[in-house]
Order: C-alpha cells, then sequence, then structure tokens
C-alpha cells in the first residue's frame, strides 16, 4: 500500500506534468498563431507592397486587341499590382506617361506596358513626317556619343569649303554665311567680334530627334551590349550616320541642300 509521503509524491508529479503539458500546449498555440500570423503578413503586406510594384497594364475585350500605332486612351489603361520577380525592363508605372501615346506592337488584355511597346519617346513619325536615313559621305562632323532618342542641331557646311578647312585644319577663315547659334540663342556674332576661323556654316534645323544610329555595318549604337544606359563612356560600335525624324518638307529641302554638295554638321544638344 502507499503511505501518505508516496501518495504526496505521486500527486505532485502528475501536477507537474500537467504544468508542462499546459505550457507545452501554449507553446504550440503560440507558434501556430506567430505562423499563420506570419503567413497572412506575407500574402496581404510584404508580397503585395514589398516584393511588388504597380505597373500600367492593357486593358482590352475578351479576344481582341490593340493594334500598332494605336493612340492610348484613359479607358484602355489600369493599375495592377505584380512581383518584381515578372517585371520586365523600362516599366511604364505612371498612366500619364503613356495616355495618347502610340503603339508600337498589338497589345493584348493584361500586357504590361514598357517603353519598347509604347512610342514614350514620340520617336514613330506622323503622317506629315518621315525617318530620313543621313548618308556617312553627308555628314561634315558628328557627336560620337550620340544615341536614340537625342536631339541635335543640323548645320549646313559649303562642301569645298569643308573640304579645304579638313585639309587645312582649319586654316582658313570663314566665308559666306554667318554662324548661327541654335535655338534660343543669338544668332551671328557681336560688335567686335571675329568669325572663327573654319568653314562657312549656318544652323538649319534645331530640336531634331534621332530615331536610330548606325555602324557601318549598319547595327544600333548603343552604350553597352544591354542596352542605352547614357553614360556614354563606352559604345558598341563607332557611329557611322543617323536616321532623323523630319518633316517631310524639311526632309526634301534637306535633300535639295545635299545634292548642292552642303556637308551637315550634327551636333547633339539634348
Amino acid at each position: 500500500m502507499l503511505t501518505n509521503d508516496n501518495s504526496k509524491g505521486v500527486k505532485g508529479l502528475a501536477s507537474q506534468r500537467g504544468h508542462q503539458l499546459r505550457r507545452n500546449y501554449l507553446f504550440a498555440f503560440l507558434i501556430l498563431v506567430i505562423g499563420f500570423g506570419g503567413l497572412l503578413g506575407y500574402d496581404l503586406y510584404f508580397k503585395p507592397y514589398v516584393l511588388s510594384q504597380t505597373v500600367v497594364k492593357v486593358k482590352v475585350a475578351e479576344g481582341s486587341f490593340l493594334p500598332k500605332n494605336y493612340e492610348l486612351k484613359t479607358s484602355d489603361l489600369y493599375l495592377d499590382s505584380v512581383q518584381t520577380k515578372d517585371i520586365p525592363s523600362g516599366v511604364i508605372t505612371d498612366i500619364s506617361q503613356v495616355e495618347h501615346k502610340v503603339t508600337n506592337v498589338n497589345l493584348t488584355n493584361g500586357s504590361i506596358l514598357t517603353a519598347s511597346l509604347v512610342d514614350v519617346s514620340d520617336l514613330e513619325p506622323q503622317r506629315d513626317e518621315g525617318i530620313f536615313p543621313i548618308p556617312k559621305e553627308a555628314i561634315y562632323a558628328i557627336n560620337g556619343s550620340l544615341r536614340s532618342r537625342d536631339k541635335v542641331d543640323i548645320y549646313l557646311v559649303e562642301g569645298g569649303t569643308a573640304n579645304q578647312a579638313r585639309s587645312s585644319g582649319y586654316g582658313t577663315a570663314a566665308t559666306g554665311n554667318e554662324n548661327l547659334g541654335t535655338a534660343g540663342s543669338t544668332a551671328g556674332t557681336g560688335a567686335g567680334e571675329t568669325q572663327p576661323a573654319g568653314p562657312a556654316r549656318m544652323v538649319f534645323l534645331t530640336g531634331v530627334t534621332v530615331n536610330y544610329v548606325r555602324t557601318e555595318d549598319n547595327n544600333d549604337v548603343l552604350d553597352s551590349e544591354n542596352g542605352n544606359t547614357n553614360n556614354r563612356f563606352t559604345s558598341t560600335g563607332k557611329v557611322a550616320a543617323p536616321e532623323l525624324k523630319l518633316k517631310k518638307g524639311d526632309g526634301e529641302l534637306l535633300g535639295q541642300y545635299l545634292e548642292q554638295g552642303k556637308k551637315l554638321w550634327i551636333v547633339r544638344v539634348e
């Protein structure tokens, strides 16, 4: 038979085990709560806000699409949250960036808009415009740092004077047309100033958009193999000839000047 001392010992051991069991249940419950809380926090906050980004998508009726050269309207666009790992480069994050812009390709419902899918830089020519290639032999000088989407001013240089200046290293004083400043600047030279030595030149067009910059083997000139980064310290090729977006009337006039033997001094201004 159990004595009183043994009975008390058994009761005490049972009580201790019961306390440990309740504590284990409490720990298990806390772990369960923390686990569910973590999952909810990940799904409701971390995933949509920390690991995601709001992007602009296209809204089109099922089975339909927006065609190339379509002008986007506000009703065609909406914002959506997308996981960062699924976001392409050059993504558009603000509807105002693409309102009334023209599409470069056909777009289906839910397409994530990027700078390559929409003409955000207005590179696509309108009805009264064209993309005019400039032949290498017509260029007097051009920036080696020129890239697509740059803005340039175009000066006309007398062909014979340009060749003479090149051979003599600008040793001859300029004659003929004055050197006119770019848009927004004062044309000509000030009182008492002398025209710098060099070929006769005059401004022809200002703020012209560069659509493409080509190498001699007709490849695009980029800052790196990954694309244009605007650092301009290196390039994937040597600038040979640009393609410019011009009004058709300006393009025709430019062609006439080139037929007359004039050269083009293409100056990057933006």
